[in-house]
C-alpha cells in the first residue's frame, strides 16, 4: 500500500513537472523525508511559536503518512502482531489518498495541450 500511494504520487509529479530528472529528485526527496521527518513533524510542531506552530501541524497532516506501513522495527523487536483493524484502516487510508492523486494527475493532465 505505501508503494501504491508513491506510485500515485509519482504518476502526479510527472504531469506537474517538466522533466523527468526533476520528477525523480523532487519525488525521491520528498518520500525520504517524509519517511524520515513525517513522524516527528507533529511533535515538532507544538513546540514552536503560533505561526509557525499552525503551519507545520496543517503540513502534518496533508502528507501521506508513509511512516505507518514501516513496520520492520516491530519485526525487528518481536512485538505483537499488528491487529487486522488497524490494516484495513491504514489500507483505506492508502487507497484513499492514492485515489486522490490519481484524480489529481487526471485534472491536470487533461488541462494539459498534447500537441507540440
Amino acid at each position: 500500500m505505501m508503494l501504491g500511494m508513491v506510485i500515485a504520487f509519482v504518476l502526479f509529479g510527472s504531469v506537474v513537472f517538466a522533466a523527468p530528472s526533476s520528477n525523480t529528485t523532487i519525488s525521491f526527496i520528498l518520500v525520504v523525508g517524509i519517511l524520515f521527518v513525517g513522524r516527528h513533524l507533529g511533535d515538532v510542531a507544538l513546540r514552536q511559536a503560533e505561526p509557525v506552530r499552525s503551519i507545520a501541524y496543517t503540513l502534518y497532516f496533508l502528507i501521506p503518512h508513509l511512516e505507518w506501513f514501516d513496520v520492520r522495527e516491530r519485526i525487528a523487536f518481536h512485538q505483537d502482531l499488528i491487529p487486522w483493524s488497524a490494516c484495513a484502516l491504514a489500507s483505506l487510508y492508502a487507497a484513499c489518498y492514492s485515489a486522490f492523486l490519481l484524480w489529481a494527475a487526471w485534472l491536470v493532465f487533461r488541462r494539459k495541450r498534447l500537441n507540440l
